[in-house]
């Protein structure tokens, strides 16, 4: 079968369809591959990576903490890596998942890694005929559930402009992908419709329904560990869906809505009849001039962290940024 992406912001849902998916007989899907994003570039696509590179790279992987969550054994990939001369970014990222795919006993292989919004062009030139879904939550869902993750995400005007910048971004990058290579699936529409949509969903990747997908939450802690919010764990629910309309304060509808109204309301979420007061706009103000040096000093020490720890081999202070937590079973 084909790969499969699953892309979105967080906090959308894109765990929930990955386990749903993992719950199929034939996809093996682990967890998030953001240790990828470095070498997800035009250059390594046109020349693919050999010597010093390769060993760095198989280093890196080696000690990697986002690497390890995905709980496998990976020695023989590693040792693979460190026979070769050369190899292309297709094949290393094929094997990669491909090996995974062995471990889980499963045929084919998909991908949840939200930050890959920004890599869909390489994506798509590495595999032709990758499906990619696009999962989007109500937005004000997603503010609320992310500051209850990271208190550092409490600036609604901040995750307001992010939200809809990143969705602007998939938009665009799905717009040059032919029809049957795109789906995008509201997870309102999963809790509420679970069987029809999952059965769309599998359509749309070659697969037959199973039954056992919808009790993903019975194996959910074989793929996952506890950092993840504790709804995975448990059946699909219609009631999770617009908590923000109690959780939200007035103050906050109104600012997420002037930000990202119209992104609402084109994927068909309500809007509320408000307008913004004077006083809303200098909290906006005021929550842009602190929170987005905050999220670009996040983003780029981030990428920063893990460009170094591919150059050096090895970790280079990746333990700060992604620890691994402990799993459940």
């Amino acid at each position: 079968m084909n790969p499969v992406f699953i892309v979105g912001t967080q906090r959308s849902g894109t765990t929930l369809l990955r386990l749903i998916l993992n719950a199929h007989s034939e996809i093996a899907i682990p967890e998030e591959a953001n240790f990828l994003m470095p070498l997800l570039k035009r250059k390594y696509l046109r020349g693919g990576m050999r010597g010093d590179l390769l060993s760095r790279i198989a280093s890196y992987l080696q000690v990697n903490p986002q690497f390890k969550l995905w709980n496998y054994d990976s020695s023989d990939f590693i040792l693979s890596l460190r026979s070769r001369e050369n190899i292309s970014l297709r094949d290393l990222v094929d094997g990669l998942f491909l090996s995974y795919c062995r471990a889980m006993n499963k045929a084919g292989w998909g991908d949840k890694t939200p930050s890959f919004f920004r890599k869909l062009d390489v994506i798509l030139d590495l595999f032709p005929d990758a499906r990619i879904i696009h999962i989007i939550r109500d937005g004000r869902d997603v503010f609320d559930s992310w500051r209850k993750m990271d208190p550092t995400k409490n600036y609604v005007g901040v995750v307001a402009l992010e939200w809809r910048y990143k969705i602007w971004k998939i938009e665009k990058s799905l717009a040059e992908i032919p029809d049957g290579r795109k789906m995008t699936v509201r997870y309102e529409d999963l809790l509420e419709k679970p069987r029809e949509t999952v059965s769309g969903i599998c359509d749309f990747c070659g697969i037959p329904f199973e039954q056992g997908m919808m009790n993903f939450y019975e194996t959910s802690d074989r793929y996952v560990g506890e950092h993840h919010s504790n709804l995975i764990f448990g059946p699909l629910d219609a009631a999770n869906r617009f908590k923000w309309r109690q959780t939200l304060t007035l103050g906050e509808r109104r600012i997420f809505q002037s930000v990202a109204g119209r992104v609402l309301r084109k994927y068909r979420y309500e809007t509320e009849d408000v307008t913004m007061r004077f006083s809303d706009a200098l909290f906006v103000l005021r929550n842009l001039t602190a929170g987005l040096p905050l999220r670009a000093f996040q983003v780029a020490r981030t990428k920063l962290m893990i460009e170094r720890a591919v150059q050096k081999g090895g970790s280079a202070g990746l333990r700060d940024v992604g620890k691994m937590p402990k799993r459940r079973n």
